[in-house]
């Protein structure tokens, strides 16, 4: 596969691709340059970039993620297999050497982290690693409105304090044969989009885009996911 041509057209090996790997590799080919991509999960994205032409590095915290990641290399051709280096590292506390044009957390990574503090920390790593310039793009779930709800023992007439609703759901994790089930339970609190543009901006990195999905529709606050481009 190859990213969009001279004249900007998305060429037909691209055409039916699912919405956020499309979103994604056109965002890295129209930057150009090396890709990090934190949180990368089993690698969905990191190869659907490389099979666009992309050079990736794919950092997850999961060590049975990136080996799932890994495994695919064998399925891949030597040149795109030869784009990819996984690394199984804690994005709030990676520190390389390298800058990058373009950084990715795709998946809901920025709403895996549990607290405003990790939030920062992820968000700290991605401003080290960021060029100049360059653009963090992100998709998370969007937390649904829920009613405000206002202490008992509050003063008539006192803001409203809104609540974070939270998310519970299972993770199955890859087991070894005989073991037992590799299921946990997380549970969330995802971050509203005030929360997410003043953490960015507490890190040096400027919001510039929102989506309410990977097609370019305006974000609106019912949307399930909300998309973010921020530049570094």
């Amino acid at each position: 596969m190859a990213g969009n041509d001279v004249r900007g057209r998305t060429p037909l090996s691209l055409v039916g691709q699912e919405p956020d790997l499309l979103f994604y590799t056109r965002r890295a080919t129209e930057q150009g340059g090396a890709v990090l991509v934190l949180g990368a999960a089993n690698g969905r994205v990191v190869w659907a970039l490389a099979e666009a032409g992309v050079t990736v590095l794919g950092v997850d915290p999961s060590e049975r993620m990136v080996q799932a990641a890994e495994e695919l290399r064998a399925s891949e051709p030597p040149e795109v297999s030869a784009r990819v280096r996984l690394m199984h590292a804690d994005p709030r506390a990676l520190r390389l050497a390298e800058r990058f044009p373009v950084v990715f957390a795709p998946q809901n990574a920025l709403g895996m982290m549990g607290s405003h503090e990790d939030l920062e920390a992820f968000l700290a790593t991605v401003r080290h690693h960021l060029e100049p310039g360059g653009t963090f793009a992100y998709d998370v779930l969007n937390p649904p409105a829920e009613p405000t709800s206002r202490d008992e023992d509050a003063e008539p007439g006192a803001a409203l304090e809104p609540r974070r609703p939270l998310f519970a759901f299972h993770l199955r994790e890859r087991r070894q044969p005989g073991a037992p089930l590799g299921i946990r339970r997380l549970r969330l609190r995802p971050f509203n989009t005030e929360e997410l543009d003043e953490a960015m901006k507490a890190c040096g990195l400027t919001p510039r885009e929102r989506y309410g999905w990977f097609d370019g529709k305006p974000f609106d606050a019912e949307d399930e996911r909300h998309i973010g481009v921020v530049e570094g």
